[in-house]
């Protein structure tokens, strides 16, 4: 029982740690544009 616990407690934490990080990741979203004959990195 006490494992299961567990498990569910560190699923949790490690579902808070990535979370945050795939919110700002897709927030900013950064791609190659091409630009008359060159690439540009384009963030919004």
């Amino acid at each position: 029982m006490k494992k299961i616990v567990l498990a569910i407690a560190a699923t949790i934490v490690a579902l808070s740690a990535v979370a945050p990080a795939q919110a700002y990741e897709h927030h900013r979203e950064c791609h190659k544009v091409r630009v008359h004959h060159h690439w540009e990195r384009r963030c919004h």
